[in-house]
């Protein structure tokens, strides 16, 4: 990956060797959680050097943080509407859980909250991820408001079940579903959770 010469100061940063790293430390999470990302082996793996690593990374932590937003990336840096509708919202969880390398960070993620808290906190920091939460409250509160759900219903405990059903799709549905089924998955949870879906929604789902 051209490490034989030390770089000049100020010299731009390979955008091939930044990913190779990523990579290579995504891979890592992905077959041994955090503990299995470390420098030394990242570097072997994507053919550069521990300082090459190092520098851009000092801590294990930032490294696995940019590694798991990398797997994202293709879907974070989709255009997104300013005020979604649930239909979008539905058909943007199912795009990123159609992409079966998601699905495997997802998995491994699901044991940071408690093995790694400060890590996972960094984490959602970074991503933006208690933005994320805060869209989907207002978007079932939106279908609330429009009388898609039933009246006085615990939007809190929707959403928790609601998210709740993602896991259980990671880990007992096949990892190459279409996004499809996955958008059809989505709403039968969110039948079972009292929503009646509008005009709208149904021709999105079909």
């Amino acid at each position: 990956m051209h490490e034989r010469e030390a770089p000049r100061p100020g010299r731009p940063r390979s955008a091939e060797t930044d990913r190779a790293v990523l990579e290579a430390a995504l891979d890592l999470f992905i077959e041994g959680g955090v503990e299995a990302v470390k420098t030394e082996t990242v570097a072997k793996r994507s053919g550069v050097t521990r300082a090459t690593v190092y520098r851009r990374y000092p801590r294990r932590e930032d490294l696995v943080i940019a590694a798991v937003a990398e797997a994202y990336r293709a879907h974070l840096e989709q255009p997104a509407p300013e005020h979604p509708t649930l239909a979008e919202t539905v058909a943007g969880i199912a795009g990123a859980l159609a992409d079966a390398r998601v699905r495997r960070v997802l998995r491994r993620l699901m044991s940071v909250p408690h093995e790694h808290p400060e890590l996972f906190a960094e984490y959602r920091a970074v991503t933006g991820a208690p933005d994320r939460d805060e869209i989907i409250h207002q978007v079932l509160e939106k279908e609330s408001d429009c009388g898609n759900f039933p009246a006085h219903g615990d939007l809190e405990m929707v959403q928790t079940l609601f998210a709740a059903s993602i896991s259980t799709h990671l880990l007992t549905r096949p990892d190459d579903e279409p996004a499809e089924q996955i958008v059809a998955f989505l709403y039968r949870v969110l039948a079972a959770l009292g929503h009646h879906q509008s005009a709208d929604d149904t021709s999105k789902e079909s």
